[in-house]
C-alpha cells in the first residue's frame, strides 16, 4: 500500500509540473522513477529500462486528454499527420528495440544528455523564426523518425524535439504545440509496446509488471497527474513564459546532475 501512495504523490507532482510547464511529463516521470524504483527491489541493470518504459506507458495515456483538448480548439495541423504519424511509429519502435540492447547505465546517460540539451535550449532564449516551406513528405518522415527514436530512448513524448522543427517549417507556435501533443500518442504507444516486447522475460520476474512497464507506477502517476495537471495549468497563466522556461531548465539540470551522480559516480 505504501508504494501506491508514493506513486500517487509522484503523479500529483508530475501532473502539476506538466500543467505548469506545458510538457508531457517524461522529463519528470523518468527522474522520479529512477529514484523510486530501486525501493521495490529491482536489480540495478533493470531500473533505467523500467523507468523509461513506464514513462512511455504513462504518456500514451496522458497524451490523449491533451490531444483532445487541442483538437476541440481546432489547433492540430491535420494534413501533417499523414507525414508524421507513420514515421513516429517506426522511429519509436526502433528506439525501444535499441533501448533493449543498451545497458541501463548508458540509457541513463542518454537521458541525462537529452535533458541537458533541452535545458540549454530553454536557457538560450532562442525563438524559432517562421520560415514558410512547402510540405515535403521526405523531410517530415526523416525528422519524425529521428524524433521517435530519440523520444523512445529517453522516455519522453517528443514535444521538445518536434515543436522547434514545426515552427522552423513555418507553422504557428500554438498549432505546432498542439500537433506535437497529439504526436506524443503514437510515439509513446509504439515505444511502450516495444518496451513490453524487449522486456517480456524480465517483466515475468517482477510482480505487477508487463515487460518493462511497472503497473503500480503507471496507474498511480496517470490517475493522480490527471487530477493535479489543471491546477498547474491555471497557475501557469499567472507566471511569465520566460520564468517557466528558466524554472524547467534548472529542474532539468538538477535532475540530470542527480541522475549522473547516483548512477555513474
Amino acid at each position: 500500500m505504501e508504494i501506491w501512495l508514493v506513486f500517487a504523490v509522484a503523479g500529483l507532482l508530475a501532473g502539476f509540473m506538466a500543467g505548469l510547464l506545458g510538457i508531457g511529463g517524461g522529463f519528470i516521470f523518468v527522474p522520479f522513477l529512477l529514484l523510486v524504483l530501486p525501493q521495490i527491489g529491482l536489480e540495478d541493470h533493470l531500473i533505467a529500462h523500467f523507468a523509461i518504459g513506464t514513462s512511455l506507458g504513462c504518456i500514451s495515456l496522458t497524451s490523449i486528454s491533451s490531444a483532445y483538448a487541442h483538437h476541440k480548439k481546432g489547433a492540430i495541423i491535420g494534413r501533417l499527420l499523414a507525414y508524421l504519424v507513420p514515421s513516429l511509429l517506426v522511429g519509436s519502435a526502433i528506439g525501444s528495440l535499441l533501448a533493449g540492447m543498451i545497458a541501463g547505465k548508458y540509457l541513463v546517460a542518454i537521458f541525462a544528455i537529452g535533458a541537458l540539451i533541452t535545458a540549454s535550449y530553454l536557457l538560450s532564449g532562442h525563438q524559432p523564426k517562421f520560415r514558410p516551406h512547402q510540405p515535403s513528405k521526405s523531410i517530415y518522415f526523416i525528422y519524425g523518425s529521428f524524433t521517435g527514436i530519440a523520444s523512445a530512448l529517453i522516455g519522453i513524448g517528443g514535444g521538445s524535439i518536434l515543436v522547434p522543427f514545426l515552427v522552423y517549417r513555418g507553422h504557428p507556435m500554438v498549432q505546432s504545440v498542439a500537433t506535437a501533443a497529439l504526436c506524443g500518442f503514437p510515439i509513446a504507444l509504439a515505444g511502450s509496446i516495444g518496451f513490453i516486447f524487449t522486456g517480456w522475460q524480465f517483466g515475468r520476474e517482477v510482480d505487477y509488471a508487463t515487460g518493462y512497464i511497472y503497473w503500480p507506477a503507471l496507474i498511480g502517476m496517470v490517475v493522480f497527474s490527471a487530477i493535479s495537471a489543471p491546477l498547474g495549468a491555471k497557475l501557469a497563466h499567472f507566471v511569465s513564459e520566460t520564468i517557466l522556461k528558466q524554472f524547467f531548465a534548472v529542474f532539468l539540470i538538477f535532475s540530470s546532475g542527480q541522475i549522473i551522480y547516483s548512477h555513474w559516480l
